[in-house]
């Protein structure tokens, strides 16, 4: 297991894939949860990448994603940070935490989507080097998707 620091008290790890501290997470920064029993399994066998922020023992934000089929690419599904611990730097670990370890699967693209709400990630995105590709409306509310060659 790999461990980032970004400051003396927390770190970034690589984890096993599991629902609980997911949902968990999900309710801290979003106030509701997407992930399902069903949607974490079908993510596990699709070569899933979860990576968690620490304030010691304490999770603090995360990066979960998966491969796609075509072997090529990589979509960042789900991530955030609890917003206690923003504006520290996390977000911008957990992303090169990720990338980091794309790269080293070899895939070539990394993908994520975005809504107009979390502005933070769009800006995120765009600061890394991230292009918006598509942009449609789901629910009334603009969806964008970024994407960035690592390859």
């Amino acid at each position: 297991m790999e461990i980032i620091k970004i400051s003396p008290n927390i770190e970034i790890r690589s984890v096993p894939l599991e629902l609980n501290i997911i949902k968990s997470l999900e309710m801290i920064i979003f106030g509701s949860s997407r992930a399902t029993a069903s949607r974490v399994e079908k993510i596990r066998q699709q070569g899933a990448l979860l990576l968690i922020a620490y304030d010691g023992m304490r999770p603090i934000g995360f990066k979960l994603g998966y491969g796609l089929a075509d072997g090529h690419t990589f979509f960042s599904w789900l991530g955030g940070v609890d917003p206690n611990y923003r504006r520290q730097g996390v977000a911008q670990a957990l992303l090169e935490t990720q990338e980091r370890h794309v790269k080293k699967m070899g895939i070539a693209t990394l993908y994520f989507t975005s809504f107009d709400r979390f502005p933070a990630m769009i800006l995120l995105g765009r600061k890394n080097g991230y292009v918006k590709v598509k942009t449609a409306v789901e629910g009334g509310e603009k969806k964008y998707w970024f994407e960035k060659q690592l390859l």
